[in-house]
């Protein structure tokens, strides 16, 4: 059997911007407060979207997020990547 090794990075977001993916799957997990809206899609807190690929595949793409911030929220979007190493 042919294993692939591979490893998680997380990193958390407090500002709306941009990230490239390069791994085989991610998860947006919206942490804070505020509605954070990552391409079109809206997460309102503890919600999450994943994505994932199958054995092998490389997501390319690069995934826009923007906070909807209100006087009381707080940003915050963590996210997972899952990424293959050689």
């Amino acid at each position: 059997m042919n294993l692939q090794k591979y490893i998680t990075e997380t990193k958390v977001y407090y500002l709306s911007g941009q990230t490239p993916t390069n791994c085989n799957s991610i998860i947006f997990y919206n942490t804070g407060s505020s509605k954070v809206i990552i391409d079109g899609i809206p997460l309102t807190q503890l919600q999450q979207i994943v994505i994932t690929g199958s054995i092998g595949e490389l997501l390319v793409k690069q995934y826009s997020f923007e906070f909807i911030q209100t006087a009381e929220s707080r940003n915050e979007l963590t996210i997972i990547y899952k990424k293959y190493v050689s």
